[in-house]
């Protein structure tokens, strides 16, 4: 159920039954189990980033000044504020967060960093590398079958 969900969260109840052999009814009960755990946080459209004009994909390596638990919750809040920001990572190893940044093209990363990212208080340096291109994305997750699990 869940990789089928993955692949297409728009599939009708009927549809999703009779992709994984089940009948409505369980299928539904199946699905609103997994909402219920958690294991369906939302159903969501993933737009296009270039259809959208963001055209350009940089991952950013942040170091902080201090390691200290208020500097990193309060440098947590001020990425999650940053619609530029698709994804940060807090890390271990030489960079302390690690940001996929989405913008139109080059200029724009250029005031994204000068007018947000270097204005959050306690980011002592950044190093920015440019993605040339997608070689992959999914938004799927590797699903395993459990032992006790014979159906998806």
């Amino acid at each position: 159920i869940m990789a089928e969900l993955q692949r297409d969260g728009l599939l009708s109840l009927e549809a999703l039954a009779e992709r994984v052999g089940l009948s409505k009814t369980p299928c539904w009960r199946r699905v609103s189990r997994l909402r219920e755990s958690g294991a369906i946080g939302s159903t969501v459209a993933l737009l296009e980033p270039k259809a959208l004009g963001l055209e350009t994909i940089v991952f950013v390596h942040v170091k902080v000044e201090k390691h200290d638990s208020d500097l990193f919750k309060r440098v947590d809040r001020a990425l999650r504020e940053l619609p530029e920001v698709m994804e940060a990572y807090l890390m271990m190893g030489d960079a302390d967060y690690v940001l996929r940044v989405a913008v139109p093209n080059v200029a724009e990363f250029e005031r994204f960093m000068t007018d947000k990212l270097h204005r959050i208080a306690g980011i002592k340096e950044t190093k920015s590398s440019p993605a040339l291109r997608q070689v992959k994305y999914t938004t799927e997750l590797p699903l395993r079958p459990r032992v006790s699990e014979e159906r998806p």
